[in-house]
């Protein structure tokens, strides 16, 4: 298998698993993503979330991450 590289930050993706890693976000348009970038897309979607649902336990979750 050959070097995969993150898209977003560019460091070789450590123990590379092409269902884990792989985005195919449209016909032609396929990225290998790493887990930290993973890591830190998924927090930012929940103070996203956080913001458009204010409920309490959403605002919980947000200040745990």
């Amino acid at each position: 298998m050959k070097n995969m590289n993150c898209v977003l930050c560019k460091k070789p993706i450590l123990n590379y698993h092409h269902s884990l890693h792989h985005l195919k976000i449209e016909e032609g348009i396929e990225v290998d993503i790493c887990s930290g970038c993973i890591d830190k897309f998924m927090k930012w979607q929940q103070g996203i979330l956080a913001k458009l649902f204010p409920t309490k336990s959403m605002k919980n979750m947000f200040k745990k991450n």
